[in-house]
């Protein structure tokens, strides 16, 4: 469950700078503002920020979800949240503010590729409805791993 806290909020690009931080922060390597703006500027793209209340000051940003939909189908691109606010629900809640909006797109299946060796999501993914669809060999550049395709389907 997701604190009282923490709000979800749509990213545009006065977000591009936070999108840049919190990717670099949870990925290595990051993405740049360059590609986080080319992103967001795809027809049917879609981007959501969690952020968190601070004592004091402005809400802190603490992960992201970016995706698309076209023609039915969506696509999870990148979803991530710092390493230590994990196991808060706030993935859960990106995740499942990402599957409400596309619905609303009529989409019908979600796809996103997700490592192998990565416990946690892959139990979050399971945790949502995804399945396994297939395999990319290698999709990893930075330590050439491996990747599930997985899916979900809607409708």
């Amino acid at each position: 469950m997701i604190g009282h806290d923490i709000a979800l909020v749509r990213a545009g690009a006065a977000s591009l700078l936070v999108l840049e931080a919190l990717h670099g922060a949870c990925f290595q390597p990051g993405w740049d503002a360059v590609e986080m703006a080319r992103l967001l500027a795809m027809p049917g793209a879609y981007g959501v920020i969690a952020t968190q209340a601070q004592a004091g000051g402005e809400p802190a940003p603490v992960g992201f979800l970016l995706g698309r939909a076209a023609a039915g189908e969506a696509e999870i691109i990148s979803l991530a949240v710092l390493a230590e606010k994990r196991q808060r629900g706030i993935g859960g809640a990106l995740l499942g503010d990402f599957i409400q909006a596309m619905r609303a797109h009529a989409v019908t299946e979600i796809f996103l590729e997700v490592a192998v060796d990565n416990a946690a999501a892959l139990s979050l993914y399971r945790r949502q409805g995804f399945v396994p669809a297939g395999m990319r060999k290698a999709y990893y550049t930075a330590n050439g791993g491996d990747a599930y395709v997985m899916r979900r389907l809607d409708g």
